[in-house]
């Protein structure tokens, strides 16, 4: 793989003094934040349901001023009226490039975004073949990462594993090092262990109130899978007797 020169986004500053007790500054990962560094085209973060990726993911969001709900800067959608409180709390970091291409890609409404997207194709604004609701849920996803991604570009996914199978997360995969030989940078929430395994990324993991740096093997989610495979029969026994 191509080692990348240009990155984008070198991190987020986080200014405790303008936090309250408001949700999102009572995560437990906030106390001992103060920044977040980017130094790879792929970075992972990862942890349980309610550690706060998704949070640092719309923050990022917010900060480099895309649509909070998903998709480009041309993306002005709203479903539902959403503030993020720590993007008043937090300044990007940059490097000195601009990306010619950035998109936010959010599983949790992605529905809505295809159909931002599809109510622009039919305006004759659009890049696609044929409707992305025709598509099935990993289908366009996919189709979405091969035909809009452009290159030369920053790229936020939270959970982008979300419908797609095995086969599609390696395919992926393949679609983010050429991106990344394209002089991309990804910055992704995941709980796939698949995705982790993506050469060369910095592996963030949120637990236990903190954002520590793993590798592959420390991570909480490898160790998972890990015991699950080779102990399964011993595993799911202890699960359903408890």
């Amino acid at each position: 793989m191509k080692i990348m020169t240009k990155l984008y986004l070198k991190g987020i500053k986080y200014d405790k003094n303008k936090s309250t007790s408001r949700f999102p500054f009572n995560l437990p990962i906030l106390t001992d934040l103060d920044q977040l560094i980017f130094e790879t085209p792929v970075t992972f973060l990862i942890g349980e349901n309610g550690s706060g990726k998704s949070t640092i993911i719309e923050t990022i969001a917010g900060l480099m001023d895309l649509n909070l709900e998903g998709g480009s800067k041309n993306n002005l959608f709203v479903s539902y009226e959403e503030q993020s409180l720590l993007v008043e709390a937090s300044r990007p970091i940059k490097y000195p490039y601009y990306p010619r291409d950035s998109y936010f890609y959010r599983a949790e409404s992605y529905y809505n975004l295809m159909t931002d997207i599809d109510l622009r194709d039919q305006d004759g604004e659009g890049v696609f073949e044929r409707e992305l609701h025709k598509y099935s849920r990993g289908e366009s996803f996919y189709e979405l990462v091969t035909t809009r991604f452009f290159g030369q570009g920053f790229y936020l996914l939270d959970e982008p594993e979300t419908g797609l199978s095995l086969s599609t997360q390696l395919q992926l995969m393949v679609s983010m090092q050429e991106l990344v030989s394209a002089d991309s940078q990804f910055v992704i929430a995941t709980h796939s262990p698949v995705l982790l395994f993506f050469p060369n990324a910095r592996i963030y993991e949120f637990i236990d109130g903190k954002i520590i740096k793993r590798t592959l093997e420390e991570t909480k989610i490898y160790q998972d899978w890990a015991m699950i495979f080779e102990r399964k029969e011993q595993f799911f026994q202890m699960l359903f007797e408890s």
